[in-house]
């Protein structure tokens, strides 16, 4: 955006120095080159601070790394890779057969433990039958009962399902193969386009002028010409640069810490998903924070400097 200042600043003044029919001398170009200087320095400065841009922008997701509850063969493999699933829907099953087994065992199991249970009441009420019996068979009938939510649980984990709407970008199981519950093995990569947000890095200086509610541009550069509107949602309270993590070293002001950035959530006055643009794509985001005062009406030069850019991604061929 600099650049584009420069290079309008100098066509500005070579069309002056025209049209004008300024002579060319050491006084006339040092009051240019010098009143450019003061005024574009000037005018940088102010946008910076009031209406910061960010040009690290982008769409931001989180994926869930898909891990089977039980240990089993795979049967069969639903989901297709990078097709739009909803919550709930099936993405494979593994053999269910030694779990149903255990499932069937253990009904048989609590059916007779519960007449059992009843027959002994019975008794105990007519015939001076044990409490203690009872008390057993009671015992017996509950433990048999939680035993059979794990294994119903285990049953029903053989159906591995969506966590959320969104799809799976990576299937690493097919049928025939085992699917082990180790966190380190998962089966698929699901994304959550539900999850999917806009961030942008912001240098520290304009932090005072980062505010929720905020009204914002972004551009991309797959959809050059075109700047979106909308909203600051959150400003990040936390920066990964000040993290400490729990170890046996003390803190030390001796060690090369990065600056950082300010992470910045905005949301678009138009659902990102609308857009067609693959989740991750970079951003160029602009904030305009001064709402009142003389800053204010700088931000149409933001405005127009955005809009440059937008339309040179037009120009940009890989």
């Amino acid at each position: 955006m600099e650049t584009l200042m420069i290079l309008t600043y100098a066509a500005l003044c070579w069309i002056i120095f025209k049209v004008f029919r300024i002579p060319v001398n050491k006084w006339s170009l040092t009051t240019a080159v010098l009143g450019g200087i003061v005024m574009i320095g000037t005018m940088l400065a102010g946008m910076a601070y009031y209406h910061p841009a960010s040009r690290s922008g982008r769409i931001y997701y989180v994926t869930t790394q898909i891990v089977s509850n039980v240990r089993g063969k795979v049967i069969e493999v639903n989901a297709k890779p990078n097709t739009p699933v909803k919550k709930g829907d099936v993405l494979l099953k593994i053999d269910p057969t030694p779990y149903q087994a255990v499932v069937d065992d253990l009904k048989a199991q609590l059916a007779f433990a519960e007449q059992r249970l009843k027959d002994t009441k019975q008794l105990a009420e007519t015939a001076g039958g044990s409490k203690f019996d009872v008390y057993n068979w009671e015992k017996e009938v509950a433990s048999l009962k939680a035993k059979l939510v794990k294994a119903q649980f285990d049953l029903d984990s053989c159906v591995v399902r969506a966590p959320s709407n969104g799809y799976v970008t990576h299937v690493r199981v097919r049928p025939g193969q085992m699917a082990v519950p180790i966190p380190a093995l998962p089966v698929m990569t699901f994304v959550n386009t539900d999850s999917a947000a806009l961030i942008g890095g912001f240098g520290q200086e304009p932090a005072q002028n980062l505010k929720p509610g905020d009204p914002i541009e972004a551009i991309f550069v797959s959809v050059p010409g075109r700047t979106f509107q909308g909203k600051v949602k959150q400003v990040v309270p936390a920066m990964a640069e000040g993290e400490l993590a729990v170890n046996r070293n003390m803190f030390s002001f001796s060690q090369q810490l990065p600056i950082g950035q300010i992470p910045v959530i905005v949301q678009l006055d138009r659902n990102i998903s609308e857009l067609g643009l693959p989740l991750g794509i970079e951003s160029t985001i602009a904030v305009y924070g001064a709402q009142e005062g003389f800053w204010s009406h700088v931000a149409i030069i933001r405005k127009i400097l955005l809009r440059m850019v937008a339309w040179s991604y037009f120009l940009r061929f890989h």
